[in-house]
């Protein structure tokens, strides 16, 4: 049995975890983080020519012990080649990745990881617990433990309903479900999620976000991508932004929810705005450049950019007559960096 020993405002940990010659628990801070990738870069090759296709170019981010890291970007930004190569499912061409503290390519660390692809495929002549069962002999689980494994990972999903279903009648939710259980069977430190809301309906993606956000206060970090941007903004610690293969905005929450954009109203209309030589990014604030009425509408993404079109304004003699500070969502981010394909607040490409 492993000893425990408790600090005070501490929970109780195993004496393995305390620095050695000390009473003090390492904490989630003191640990190395649970993933770190370093200028990870991915080219692939296509058609008879041979043409470079860029998969992921210099990606580099972290994620702490017990957190919850999204990847959003639009289909084709190069989330599935990230996740790939963290599995090391895809070979990158350059780059750095560590998973718990290993190499990525070591079998100890995939060992504790769970994995859900985005379009998981099962064989449909099983049924939802067959197939854990079979998926429990592939983990090693032992005999007597794989009946209670598999139910808890069943009910954890809801599907102890559909059970005794063959997979060839499931719906493509239910797919889902059974694929995240199959995901859990190992009770894994790390869990790397592609799109696991696709095919969900608003029930089912509430309770996935339920047990997603359960298995955080217990420990497990984890690794989603997804397009959804409501799901991620309620999730995740952290989120990062792909676009065509390149992150261009990676930053906690928290910040973002911080961060404020501003509605600026100049005399004059949009298509005159335009021609006085205003940076393109000030003119996506809405309207139609060929309206002939003003006043325009202005944006600016943050308080740097403010004090550039205000300066702009100013020297193209376009009187200001408003400034509106608005919250900057995370949609709206999203949106703005697939526009321009720069980092738009506070990123780290």
């Amino acid at each position: 049995m492993t000893r425990q020993v408790l600090v005070e405002n501490e929970p109780l940990v195993p004496a393995a975890a305390l620095i050695a010659g000390s009473a003090i628990p390492v904490s989630r801070a003191a640990q190395p983080p649970a993933l770190r990738v370093a200028d990870l870069t991915k080219t692939f090759r296509s058609g008879f020519a041979r043409r470079r296709l860029r998969g992921v170019e210099g990606v580099s981010f972290s994620v702490g012990r017990g957190e919850v890291f999204a990847l959003l970007g639009h289909n084709g930004a190069g989330k599935t080649t990230t996740i790939g190569c963290l599995l090391d499912l895809v070979r990158p061409d350059r780059g750095e990745i560590t998973l718990l503290g290993c190499d990525h390519r070591d079998r100890r660390a995939r060992a504790r990881i769970g994995y859900l692809p985005e379009r998981p495929y099962f064989f449909d002549y099983l049924t939802g617990r067959e197939l854990l069962e079979f998926y429990c002999d592939l983990l090693d689980v032992p005999r007597r433990e794989r009946r209670d494994r598999v139910d808890g990972a069943l009910r954890r999903v809801g599907m102890m309903p559909d059970a005794g279903r063959r997979l060839g009648k499931y719906s493509k939710g239910m797919l889902q479900r059974l694929g995240l259980a199959q995901a859990l069977l190992g009770e894994p430190e790390l869990l790397i999620l592609d799109e696991p809301m696709s095919g969900l309906d608003p029930m089912g993606r509430r309770e996935v976000r339920t047990l997603l956000q359960e298995l955080k206060n217990q420990g497990c970090t984890i690794v989603l991508s997804s397009h959804i941007v409501p799901d991620v903004e309620q999730l995740a610690d952290a989120v990062g932004i792909l676009r065509e293969g390149r992150l261009v905005l990676n930053e906690r929450l928290g910040a973002l929810a911080d961060a404020c954009a501003y509605r600026v109203r100049a005399a004059g209309c949009l298509g005159e705005a335009a021609r006085c030589g205003l940076p393109p990014w000030a003119l996506s604030g809405g309207g139609d450049t060929a309206a002939a009425q003003g006043p325009a509408d202005l944006a600016a993404a943050d308080t740097q950019q403010l004090r550039e079109l205000l300066d702009a304004c100013h020297a193209a003699g376009l009187p200001v007559l408003a400034v509106e500070p608005r919250r900057t969502g995370l949609e709206d981010l999203f949106l703005r960096t697939h526009e321009h394909g720069t980092v738009v607040h506070g990123g780290k490409a």
